[in-house]
């Protein structure tokens, strides 16, 4: 046995160093042997890619460099400089690389370019005096703040309706635009955030990302001088020997880091700002209702609502102080005498809103019933009738569900750890929580002996809850809470909760395998040698089902020919762009496109043509989407495309970009096609059928008109 596990262990050490071996030409070799020393311009103040911490530097270029230098065995000598310099010394031949240069056309005399390590978006800054961002035309005769020789300098320079002014230095240009010597700023996302973080800066607001014609992104590659292509083809293929995981690791190390804000602007008045900075904002929690919230082992906050809090203390430089208390009823009676000013999470009801102002909720979570293993699937909570079924004592759901379902026979309890362990013991049928709560107990003691038998119709809305006087705090959080996008939502959401309920899974199925499992374990822990190899094909077993399952997924929402959405997936994508722009007041875009005359191709080419037609189309569609936008197959020869957040200035200029790309591509065997797409642009109390309807009416006006056309309405 163990020598079998260290045959094992030598073979899994010879794949992962195998997976880290560059296979390098001769020349290549030789050139490493006589060359071994490389010249490498870099930036000092490029957080964070390249900066210093105390006098140190550090970021992910500088981790770069020593990966590579250990797979190459080159040994990097930096010339450490702001940008204007060390471009400069690289044109001038003075160093062999620069790190962090974007490829442009205009300099490939002199510079021969790695593929991009990291891509960046290019956002304008203005102050939040600027008044509202229409576009680019509105810097047109402003002062608008670049770093000198930066990639896409041409472009501005070319467009001429710009006073474009030039910085050496991040740090100088950030500044300038705080004390209003310039009207606005171009730069990385990531560079600017970190120096309006670092310097407190708070009249800054974003508006906009950059797009020109041949600029979307700061793509950030190696720069080689063309007199050395050997160096060139070496440190391209160190940088293709780093795996997806490393790159994460690195991503994750340095970029992730810095915790980047994923909301928009906030804009606070002159009264919430000064509120801000003179008020400690006292709040109160469920101390016992994690995964939302509760204390940890050294009585802090902790949960979802505390990730969220943490939030807020930095995009509102707000000061929040946790008033602890024993239960949340006790939270309840801090409230209503005032020791506390909000609740971090609560539920809005008729008699809390006697004391309570509530925001737009931000968590909306299902409840479930909790039960014994051998319990068969509940469908409906009125299946529930003449069972004794626990439930927190002052839940907000314990007056709604007794007043909905009278026969149901409730029983109150202190917490959620009473509840479970009086269904284990066969005290109560059932308990009814949050999918969320029950999980995450699951997870912590209940595995194997309890289950989730089924879901009810009511769904716990979450919102924060202030003080019924102090409508200042209410406005400022309901602002932070816009300002969030879902990305940031679902992210702190699966942060504590990984698990997810399907509605009519067979649990019966499901349980015969978790016995099943019980009892492998069992014998595992009886044959005590096997444990350490059972663990791991439990793991793999696991990751199998995992992947299946995502397969499934996929299958279920994919068209299979084109491997675009399909017309469920879109719909479903439909409700939430109507939802979100119900909620925050954003627009949306649609567009539906149509292959002209695509039956001809059916029936002078044959079917297998039209079905490549199709493919080809999709692939224009979805390689030249933007990276927001999703795009689907809606049947037969039509498809769907939802821009979110978009003007119709946008759209329409996306769609322009879609029938360029059509009509010049050479098809299989047709060789020409067109296409034909109808525009419009989400409104007031939109459904999925009258926004699709006005798309579709703007399509059949395209093709009234002569076809290859795009109309909006």
């Amino acid at each position: 046995m163990k020598r079998l596990l260290l045959i094992l262990f030598l073979f899994i050490l010879s794949i992962q160093l195998n997976a880290k071996t560059i296979p390098l030409t001769e020349e290549e070799q030789d050139f490493i042997k006589n060359n071994p020393v490389v010249k490498v311009g870099i930036m000092p103040d490029f957080t964070p890619f390249s900066y210093y911490i105390k006098n140190t530097p550090v970021g992910f270029e500088h981790e770069l460099l020593n990966i590579l230098s250990q797979r190459t065995g080159l040994v990097f000598e930096k010339k450490i400089d702001k940008w204007t310099t060390i471009y400069t010394a690289f044109k001038n031949k003075e160093v062999d690389v620069i790190t962090s240069i974007s490829y442009k056309k205009f300099r490939e005399p002199f510079t021969t370019f790695t593929s991009s390590y990291y891509d960046i978006p290019i956002m304008i800054f203005v102050r939040d005096d600027f008044g509202e961002y229409k576009g680019i035309k509105s810097l047109e005769g402003k002062k608008v703040g670049v770093l000198k020789d930066v990639f896409y300098i041409k472009e501005l320079e070319k467009m001429g309706t710009i006073d474009l002014v030039y910085y050496d230095t991040y740090e100088e240009l950030t500044k300038d635009l705080v004390f209003g010597k310039i009207d606005a700023l171009m730069q990385n996302l990531t560079n600017i955030n970190f120096l309006i973080k670092k310097n407190l800066y708070s009249n800054l607001k974003l508006a906009s990302e950059l797009i020109l014609p041949n600029t979307k992104k700061e793509d950030l590659r190696l720069g080689i001088i063309p007199e050395k292509p050997l160096l060139s083809s070496i440190l391209q293929k160190g940088l293709n020997s780093i795996t997806k995981k490393e790159k994460e690791e690195l991503v994750t190390k340095w970029i992730g880091s810095i915790k980047e804000y994923k909301g928009g602007h906030i804009e606070l008045d002159k009264d919430e700002k000064a509120y801000l900075n003179t008020k400690l904002i006292k709040y109160c929690i469920n101390p016992d209702g994690l995964p939302f919230e509760g204390l940890n082992e050294e009585k802090e906050h902790s949960g979802i609502s505390s990730d969220y809090y943490s939030l807020f203390e930095k995009i509102l430089s707000a000061k929040f102080e946790l008033v602890k208390t024993k239960n949340w009823n006790e939270s309840i009676t801090f409230i209503k005498e005032g020791k506390c000013d909000m609740l971090a999470l609560g539920m809005e009801t008729y008699e809390r809103k006697k004391y309570l102002n509530f925001t737009s909720s931000y968590l909306d979570v299902p409840l479930v019933v909790a039960t014994k293993v051998d319990v068969p699937f509940i469908n409906h909570i009125l299946d529930l009738e003449g069972e004794k079924v626990g439930i927190i004592k002052g839940d907000a759901f314990v007056k709604i569900l007794r007043q909905k379902y009278p026969s149901l026979d409730l029983v109150e309890v202190e917490n959620i750890n009473e509840g479970l362990d009086k269904v284990k013991k066969g005290e109560l049928f059932g308990f009814i929580d949050t999918l969320a709560s029950i999980g995450y107990e699951f997870q912590q003691r209940y595995f194997g002996e309890l289950k989730i038998a089924g879901k009810i119709s009511e769904t716990l809305k979450l919102s924060m809850a202030v003080v019924k006087d102090d409508t200042t705090l209410l406005n400022i959080l309901q602002k932070a809470i816009n300002s969030m996008t879902n990305e940031l939502h679902r992210e702190i959401f699966h942060k504590w909760i990984p698990i997810k309920y399907e509605k009519g899974v067979n649990y019966d199925l499901v349980w015969k395998i978790a016995i099943s499992s019980l009892i492998v374990i069992l014998l595992v822990i009886y044959w005590n040698r096997k444990i350490i190899k059972t663990n791991k094909l439990l793991e793999e077993a696991q990751k199998k089902i995992e992947e299946k399952n995502k397969e499934l997924e996929k299958l279920a929402t994919t068209d299979k020919l084109t491997n675009l959405y399909n017309r469920r997936k879109i719909e479903e994508l439909l409700e939430i762009e109507i939802n979100r722009s119900e909620r925050f007041g954003h627009c949306f875009g649609l567009a539906i496109v149509d292959i002209d005359k695509f039956k001809e191709v059916n029936d002078t080419h044959g079917h297998q043509t039209g079905d490549k037609v199709l493919e080809e189309v999709a692939n224009i569609l979805n390689t030249n989407r933007r990276k927001t936008d999703f795009v689907g197959r809606y049947g037969g020869e039509e498809f769907v495309i939802i821009c979110p957040e978009s003007s119709l200035e946008g759209v329409l200029k996306l769609m322009k970009t879609f029938k360029e790309k059509i009509s010049t591509y050479e098809f299989y065997k047709v060789k020409n096609k067109t296409a034909s797409f109808g525009v419009t642009i989400s409104q007031k109390d939109d459904t999925i059928e009258s926004i699709l309807k006005r798309a579709d009416e703007a399509l059949y006006k395209a093709k009234e008109n002569g076809r290859n056309k795009i109309e909006y309405k």
